[in-house]
């Protein structure tokens, strides 16, 4: 009976365990006056969500069925590892997808047009996304005035679209392997009109290419060509562009390498070097300017981006600076404590605090703050929690063979 009863726990519990469910986001609808529709929309939202009141850039992006999953991964893992900021995705579930992302157009071969029977809807979907979409996200989530618009084909048509006709629409585009074999006098007149008229862009435009072939492949070049000879030729212009071909990958692969590589050229700005000559952080006032530049450089990021922007990293190689410096381990402690106080939720910080102190000699403080990191890095599941007990296992060795050897 006892074994019949153990073996029903068992049982449970692993039932239990495998209905578990790893949930990336959520569903919303809402109705659209402009396209007389209801349109759906997959929502991520970044894990801290619930932890503040913060707001966060919003990534749109287009052709959500094909790209979400992988979109939201690519994001987790750069904000992982601190290369981007954490950011609301949006994704778009298409309803009449040649209809919304082509823009009208009288040089279709016979063969496009009977392929494409229901195009030409860009404008009306540029109004619904200006007019509709973004203030139902501004509404409903907190959202940061820097936006990014992702588009992979015929989305990626439509981001060159948007770019020409409304360029400030969204802070930056991610454009992949865009059909630019729909004509549209796109690289022509329309591109002209933006140039001329849009000299207060602001935005940034980063550009790739598949293996494709024919026309889609030369006007993606030509586009990119104009793009950098204006940029060349109207240094005042604040529009940066990257263009980068992947001729290893094929159209239906190129997507989630684009996502990771855009979103580190949009957000490379946020990186912070330090000064190669380390003996002006060295000097008299070293650290104190130091901290001072760096606040600085985060602050003014933050206002121009519309959010805030973590100077967690560069105060880290600040502080890893003098910690690897000999005689400069109280400066390490500043500069470690000063971070932990500003980004009380990164068990990293506490750690490199601990490590900090126990280099200045201060036993309890240093175990005070690996115990700290431990427990916290604990609760996240992160599986690299055992480097955190090793630097807690080996000062508490550490201190014990200390006293052994006094007695």
């Amino acid at each position: 009976m006892k074994f019949k009863l153990l073996l029903v726990l068992i049982l449970f519990n692993f039932s239990a365990y495998a209905q578990q469910k790893i949930q990336i986001g959520e569903m919303r609808s809402f109705h659209s006056e402009i396209l007389d529709e209801n349109r759906k929309l997959q929502i991520y939202l970044p894990e801290s969500y619930t932890k503040g009141e913060k707001t966060y850039p919003v990534l749109y992006l287009q052709d959500s069925y094909y790209n979400f999953t992988h979109a939201v991964g690519t994001v987790e893992y750069l904000v992982l590892n601190q290369l981007i900021p954490e950011m609301i995705i949006v994704g778009i579930l298409n309803t009449r997808r040649i209809r919304d992302l082509t823009p009208t157009s009288h040089g279709l071969s016979e063969y496009h047009m009977n392929r494409l029977p229901n195009r030409g809807g860009a404008d009306n979907y540029l109004n619904f996304m200006e007019k509709e979409l973004k203030p139902f996200v501004e509404e409903n989530y907190r959202a940061a005035p820097y936006n990014i618009l992702v588009g992979h084909s015929l989305g990626g048509l439509l981001n060159t679209y948007c770019f020409f006709k409304k360029p400030n629409l969204f802070n930056a585009y991610l454009t992949i392997s865009p059909s630019l074999w729909y004509t549209n006098n796109l690289l022509d007149k329309e591109l002209d009109e933006v140039l001329k008229d849009n000299q207060e862009i602001d935005s940034k435009f980063y550009l790739t290419i598949a293996n494709e072939g024919g026309t889609m492949l030369g006007n993606v070049y030509k586009l990119a060509g104009r793009l950098e000879s204006y940029i060349s030729e109207n240094k005042e212009v604040d529009l940066k562009f990257k263009f980068e071909p992947m001729f290893e990958q094929t159209h239906g692969s190129i997507g989630l390498p684009s996502i990771f590589n855009g979103l580190q050229f949009i957000f490379k700005d946020l990186e912070y070097g330090l000064p190669d000559n380390k003996e002006v952080i060295f000097a008299e006032n070293g650290l104190q300017k130091m901290i001072e530049e760096i606040q600085d450089h985060y602050a003014k990021l933050s206002r121009e981006y519309g959010f805030r922007i973590s100077d967690e990293g560069a105060m880290n190689n600040l502080g890893y600076t003098f910690f690897n410096k000999e005689g400069f381990a109280d400066a390490a402690v500043k500069v470690f404590k000063l971070n932990a106080d500003n980004h009380p939720d990164s068990f990293n910080a506490y750690s490199n605090l601990g490590a900090a102190y126990e280099k200045a000699g201060n036993i309890e403080e240093a175990r005070k703050y690996y115990e700290k990191a431990l427990k916290m890095v604990k609760a996240t599941g992160d599986p690299e929690w055992e480097f955190y007990q090793n630097d807690l296992d080996d000062l508490n060795a550490q201190e014990k063979k200390e006293s052994l050897n006094a007695d």
